[in-house]
């Protein structure tokens, strides 16, 4: 279950990517308004031509239920139920009993059938969500029968959840002994979502943008936190739990949501026969719920947060500054649509004003968290600012902002970046993903769940055109929403954050306090009680559940080979291409890979941050600039990124390239093509200025994704220590290099880097070691010919295949390592040797992991100790990996993760939960694919049909003793590894050797 991220936040709800296929009988020929069907009346019918669907409102007659379908030729169905949660405290009672809800139902009283079901279903995706002001929860499967399971399962949870009191506090929060058994260990306050919320206070991100959501909409229920403070979360009671499901769970203020190709009429019957029949409409809830707009301020704000030390981060420059004014009400679709269009010219790229005027001086690292357009809020706004700043430059900041703004009334947009987004749009309405429907509810939600028009907000091309108008009208058109929303703004919030040396120790101080408060009235028999309450959770914990109530596919549900994908492979220049003629909605996908094993190895560590910046650097002919206008013209960018490959048949061989990527509108083939032919004749490294700009905001990123993917670094510094293959990728990619990119943001003299930078460009930017990939409409020659063109300018003769190279295996010493971080949760990992994905015991190794994650690790890291994730995997570089996310006991978790083996040979595997790890594994397998990435497994891995189909049969084919056989091989093994990230801990160094990095020392 997740909170909605501050990334989902920041699209504009209307120009979002969307996938188009071809139509099928749109339901605008059945239905009518004002028809009844199934106990709904139709309300709204409307054909939407850009993105070939038609969508329908409904509403339930007796309860007033609201209903969207959207019918659209798409196999991948989606269904969610969607309720406006308004909290009035911080509490996290809409996370809490989001989370509560899914732990059984009346139907369904086995505990936890949420996670159950995703052992028992093809679903390529399952969750629940909590945003500020709305709680939904949302599925997608292909499988007809999957759909009407999911939804019996999901329906049953919200409507007619058990919520005890057991898992309120096993999800919520709880006092307990620390050591269950031992009445006289210390009392802790533990729980899930506690946890959870532990570690998005440990973010200083997080925290940033919570405030300033908070602090501009101050007034109703974003001025609260909807995930839960930890200080306030042991204020919530089971009581308050109860009656806010009663009152916000009810069919009245419900929105329904279906999308795909299944029939709409055995939906409403569904959901009309099992649920809402016998419901009667609650109209005051939709008043009690609804969110005012903000009141507007007659004068400007300011606010300050404290954060702690990032030690990733010069510790003179670890402040934020942001400036944010209040936009539309989202409602107004075509003023937010115009609006999102601003903030990209505002935001977007080098040309875009504020990147201009303050990311280009260097003052600070980045943008700041809470840059960006919200529009998930009843009312929308806009915040610029940077991070990575010293406090004695927000005075400059601000004058930079208010000088900018003037000189945009001023100076006006240059045309061409307008037609730049415009582009942009319309090639993202073309271009295809797989999650369609998925998307699509994220952008509408918002708007629906406050009422707006969801299907004016879908109709994109109307509104570009509405738009077009208006500047034809009004050339000053974007200068006045300049001068209305930024400059003449009196709802304007100035918020800074700084570190605070004392920000950890004040609060746990404040956690000790809490936990006191909590304890102080407890009399000797509410002590006793607390004891048996922990002993009387851990018994439902481990008691084996019933699971014969939930439903299941099977795996003859599933199909029995693999798809194949069409391919045409040719030799355009002695260069291999291979060709994947697809529906592609007339865009061109263009991939290449380039083998970079031939360079030293002190070449090789620059690599990453030579991919990053390549496309950005600008050419001989070009600046950056008018180079990146260019870019966004004709293309959906041009990205470059290294990659390391490893071979499906040999253990420790891998391929080292880098990956061409780019996509465009099938007119405007010849000008992406030229645009490659720039980079890899013309590029430079000359602007000392441009890079240090990329190369602080790229050592910034990598400093902030540390907190959110703690439990990813933990695994490749884990798995580095027993996989050569993973030791290089975590020199690329992992925490080493993170500290590699913070040092080098700090030297002065760049030209050095520049040189290495230039001397790879110069010994891989050519095709001696390339093979190309098209994906492009069947008999589309116009891209053959420009990827011929573009070949035959470039240097190079191929003479080398991409071939795999053998890295020497490293000794078997155990070794520990603990990356020391200020946060208030851990992130856990161990990492074993495994075996190549063709090997035999691929698959039962693979089967084995997912059985392990649901019937081992879930139990015991998460429900029982508290971390808000847990699992096992099987990689295709051979390493088996257990982690732990969010964990407040590490200790305990490398405990459960050290007795894995044992666990497996005392616990008795039936063939029922053998083919539910088998259909967990297919989920992956038979996710759906979209057009453009049908054949990545062939030119990328060389995994052909044969390989995947044989991958296949040995999955189908693991019986149990194999688990058995492969757990004691390899899950015993003295050979591993293991990293943990998180605060100083030297209880856990005790009986191993490990290597401890403090990083606040370095």
């Amino acid at each position: 279950m997740l909170r909605l991220s501050k990334a989902l936040k920041k699209h504009g709800a209307n120009i979002r990517g969307f996938s188009v296929l071809k139509a099928k009988t749109p339901h605008d020929t059945i239905f009518k308004v004002g028809q009844e069907i199934e106990g709904f009346v139709v309300k709204e019918v409307r054909p939407v031509a850009d993105f070939q669907l038609t969508a329908l409102r409904l509403e339930h007659q007796k309860s007033g239920a609201d209903y969207l379908h959207i019918d659209r030729n798409d196999t991948n169905n989606v269904f969610s139920v969607a309720f406006r949660t308004t909290p009035k405290q911080s509490n996290g009672l809409p996370h809490i009993l989001e989370h509560t809800t899914l732990c059984g139902s009346k139907k369904f009283p086995c505990r936890d059938p949420f996670f159950k079901m995703l052992n028992r279903s093809m679903a390529n995706f399952m969750n629940a969500m909590t945003a500020p002001d709305y709680t939904f929860y949302p599925f997608c499967t292909e499988n007809q029968s999957d759909y009407y399971n999911l939804m019996a399962v999901y329906l049953d949870a919200v409507f007619h959840p058990m919520l005890r009191e057991s898992d309120f506090r096993q999800e919520g929060w709880r006092l307990e002994h620390k050591d269950v058994d031992d009445k006289n260990s210390p009392i802790e306050i533990k729980g899930v979502v506690y946890n959870e919320m532990k570690g998005v206070y440990s973010d200083n991100q997080q925290i940033y943008n919570e405030h300033f959501l908070n602090n501009i909409l101050p007034s109703n229920t974003y001025g609260i936190n909807s995930g839960g403070d930890p200080n306030v979360i042991p204020s919530l009671t089971h009581s308050d739990l109860v009656a806010f499901h009663h009152r916000y769970y009810h069919p009245s203020n419900s929105r329904f949501y279906s999308y795909g190709n299944f029939n709409l009429e055995n939906h409403l019957r569904f959901l009309n026969d099992t649920f809402l029949k016998d419901c009667l409409a609650d109209p005051s809830i939709k008043v009690e719920t609804k969110v005012p707009n903000e009141k507007r301020w007659a004068t400007s704000k300011r606010a300050h947060v404290a954060c702690r030390e990032d030690p990733m981060v010069p510790k003179d420059k670890q402040s934020s500054l942001s400036i944010g004014t209040l936009w539309s009400d989202i409602t107004n679709t075509q003023e937010t649509f115009e609006l999102a269009i601003l903030s990209r010219l505002l935001l977007n790229g080098p040309n875009a004003k504020f990147y201009k005027t303050l990311i280009e001086p260097n003052i600070g690292t980045d943008f700041s968290a809470a840059t960006g357009f919200t529009d998930q809020t009843r009312d929308s706004f806009f915040a610029v600012g940077l991070q990575g700043l010293n406090i004695s430059d927000f005075e400059r900041v601000e004058s930079i902002y208010e000088n900018t703004i003037k000189s945009i009334i001023n100076e006006g947009f240059d045309n061409r970046d307008i037609d730049n987004i415009l582009h942009s749009v319309e090639l993202s309405m073309r271009h295809q993903t797989s999650n369609f429907g998925l998307q699509l509810l994220y952008g509408t939600l918002p708007i629906w769940n406050h009422d707006g028009n969801i299907l004016d907000s879908m109709c994109v091309s109307e509104k570009i055109d509405e738009f077009k108008k208006k500047l034809s009208n009004h050339p000053n058109y974007l200068q006045s929403l300049v001068d209305k929303y930024l400059l003449n703004n009196n709802h304007k919030l100035v918020m800074t954050m700084s570190p605070e040396n004392s920000f950890e120790e004040l609060r746990k101080e404040n956690e000790d306090k809490l936990l006191k408060e909590k304890l102080a009235p407890l009399s000797a028999a509410d002590r006793e009680n607390i004891y048996l309450q922990g002993l009387d959770l851990r018994k439902q914990q481990d008691a084996t559940q019933d699971v014969t109530c939930l439903p299941s596919l099977s795996l003859n549900d599933l199909k029995k080979t693999t798809d194949s994908v069409p391919l045409i492979k040719e030799n355009i220049n002695n260069t291999p291409v291979f060709i994947f003629p697809q529906p592609t909605n007339q865009v061109t996908y263009f991939r290449s890979l380039i083998n970079t094993s031939h360079l030293s190895d002190d070449l090789k560590t620059f690599i990453p941050l030579f991919c990053n910046i390549v496309t950005r650097m600008g050419t001989k002919s070009m600046d950056f600039r008018q180079f990146d206008q260019l870019v966004r013209k004709s293309t959906g960018g041009l990205q470059v990124s290294q990659s390391i490959i490893d071979s499906p048949i040999n253990l420790f061989n891998m391929k080292e390239s880098i990956i061409l990527n780019s996509h465009c509108l099938d007119k405007n083939v010849d000008e992406m093509f030229d645009l490659w032919k720039q980079i890899f004749t013309q590029v430079t490294f000359e602007d000392e200025n441009r890079f240090k700009t990329l190369l602080q905001e790229e050592a910034s990123s990598l400093a902030n994704s540390i907190s959110g993917s703690g439990h990813m670094y933990a695994m490749l510094c884990a798995t580095a220590g027993i996989n050569p293959i993973d030791a290089q990728r975590e020199t690329y990619g992992g925490l080493q290099y993170v500290s590699t990119m913070k040092k080098m943001a700090q030297i002065n003299d760049l030209t050095p880097i520049l040189k290495k930078l230039e001397e790879i460009g110069t010994k891989i930017l050519n095709k001696n070691t390339m093979k190309c990939s098209l994906t492009i409409v069947e008999n589309n020659s116009t891209a053959v010919k420009g990827l011929e063109g573009f070949l035959n300018t470039i240097a190079g003769n191929w003479d080398q295949s991409n071939e795999y190279n053998k890295i020497d295996k490293q000794d078997d010493n155990i070794k520990c390592f603990h990356h020391v971080l200020p946060f208030s949760v851990n992130y856990c990992a161990k990492a074993l040797p495994g075996v190549h994905y063709a090997h035999k015991d691929f698959a039962p190794l693979k089967v084995l992991c997912k059985y392990i994650s649901s019937k081992y690790l879930l139990p015991t890291v998460r429900e029982k100790n508290g971390a808000y994730g847990s699992g096992a995997s099987l990689s295709m570089s051979g390493s088996i990996q257990m982690f732990s996310y969010r964990d407040p006991k590490p200790i305990e978790t490398f405990e459960a993760f050290d007795d894995t083996c044992n666990w497996v040979n005392n616990k008795k595997i039936t063939i029922e939960e053998l083919n539910e790890a088998k259909l967990a594994i297919f989920q992956g397998i038979d996710h759906p694919v979209a057009p453009m990435s049908k054949g990545n497994a062939l030119f990328f891995n060389d995994m052909d049909q044969q390989i995947r189909q044989e991958h296949r049969n040995q999955i189908m084919n693991v019986k149990i003793e194999d688990l058995l056989n492969v757990a004691n091989l390899y899950f015993s093994n003295t050979n591993f590894a293991k990293a943990l990230i998180g605060p100083a801990n030297n209880d856990i160094h005790s009986g191993t050797n490990w290597n401890v990095t403090n990083h606040e020392d370095l």
